[in-house]
């Protein structure tokens, strides 16, 4: 039976006291629950803690070290990153890019998050004297988003953007309370709008409608989930979220006889073919000499050197090449583009079998799951490019579509 895909993801967050407050990484882990995916973590967070003081740390080099970590969150102290570019790019640059080379040594495929966290309630007055552009919040946080974004970029790594989602709620709704009373470190709330950013960064799905809301009041889980999921999706190529993900799937045509040409749609990726007849073949785009007629399932596999899609489809070969009725061959999807409600037609086989469907955006997120409908509500889409999967134990299709207002 078809089930909805749910992921286990692992985790190692380095940092201090803006992810101890609270236990971000328990939050994490319980939104992930709620909807029955895991988050394996660990951390390391001495309080006031900096790069610098990570990369000497034993603990911090052992727990990196401890396994194949998924992601490795990589949060500094939370003044550094605001000072003036010259002194961040000579004094805390340096060693983020000296963790990330850990990160990569030990795990070739594990992903670097930079965690940017959010400027001081009324800014760094501490600083204020020697960096005026700190002396409000604004400026700091301006400060913060950029030198993370440098972090980021510099190590080809990924940004979890908690600090522009503090910046979304406080325009958005000012009299609700982000912070402690020291006006630097977050209160539940905070820490909850952080880990709803963290569930999207590192698994790839919407925490909208998530059950889990800690202590918070529903209605302000549900104003921080709609923050931190706008936040990212917004603007997934900036925090590096739009690396491109391998995207099976393929088309196929009669050459003669029973030779069929199959065209993958991922040819700068790593293609594998399982022709159903027990034929396979490594080519990207490849031609295949059946032993008969008939209906064949065939399966077609993208990886790079660390990620991993793949799609079977019923191929119906006919050695005249006059096409012949598949239970799948009629199955499309209207209106493209669609505004408001997307239609799939010709689906009564998967309608029927615990089939399931699925939407990511073209950066590789994915914005829903769930069980089959004909009926897709595409309003609160952001428009773009969208790949929607239709799947059961049998046969998946995939499609793309676009959202256009």
């Amino acid at each position: 039976m078809a089930q909805p895909v749910h992921k286990k993801v692992s985790a190692l967050f380095i940092g201090n006291s803006y992810t101890y407050v609270n236990n971000l990484p328990l939050l994490v882990s319980n939104l992930a629950l709620a909807n029955a995916d895991t988050l394996v973590y660990d951390d390391n967070t001495p309080g006031g803690y900096t790069f610098s003081n990570h990369f000497a740390n034993s603990v911090t080099n052992t727990k990196i070290n401890s396994k194949a970590w998924d992601y490795v969150i990589l949060q500094a102290q939370s003044q550094e990153p605001s000072f003036s570019p010259t002194q961040v790019y000579s004094q805390t640059l340096p060693y983020a890019r000296k963790l990330d080379s850990l990160i990569k040594h030990n795990n070739g495929c594990s992903e670097t998050v930079f965690y940017e966290t959010w400027g001081r309630k009324n800014g760094d007055a501490s600083n204020c004297a020697v960096y005026p552009q700190v002396c409000t919040y604004l400026g700091m946080q301006n400060r913060l988003r950029q030198s993370y974004k440098k972090f980021a970029d510099t190590c080809s790594a990924l940004m979890s953007p908690v600090g522009e989602a503090f910046k979304r709620s406080i325009a958005l709704n000012p009299s609700l309370e982000l912070y402690q009373g020291d006006e630097s470190h977050p209160s539940l709330e905070g820490s909850y709008l952080a880990a709803c950013v963290f569930y999207e960064v590192l698994f790839q799905k919407s925490v909208l409608s998530n059950t889990f809301i800690t202590s918070v009041s529903s209605a302000t889980a549900t104003f921080l989930q709609q923050v931190a999921h706008t936040v990212v999706t917004d603007s997934l190529a900036v925090w590096n979220l739009g690396i491109h993900q391998p995207w099976a799937d393929f088309s196929y045509n009669w050459v003669a006889g029973l030779n069929y040409q199959f065209v993958t749609n991922s040819q700068f990726f790593n293609n594998m073919w399982y022709f159903g007849d027990g034929g396979t073949s490594l080519i990207p785009t490849t031609n295949h000499f059946y032993p008969a007629n008939g209906t064949y399932t065939v399966t077609h596999v993208v990886s790079d050197n660390c990620k991993t899609d793949s799609i079977l489809k019923e191929v119906v070969i006919n050695s005249t090449g006059i096409p012949t009725n598949s239970i799948n061959n009629d199955v499309s999807i209207f209106p493209n583009p669609v505004r408001t409600n997307l239609y799939i037609t010709g689906a009564d086989n998967f309608e029927n079998s615990n089939a399931h469907i699925e939407i990511k955006n073209i950066l590789g997120q994915t914005i829903y799951e769930g069980p089959f409908s004909k009926l897709i509500n595409a309003r609160y889409l952001i428009n773009g490019l969208y790949n929607l999967k239709i799947y059961n134990d049998i046969s998946t299709l995939k499609f793309q579509f676009i959202k256009s207002d």
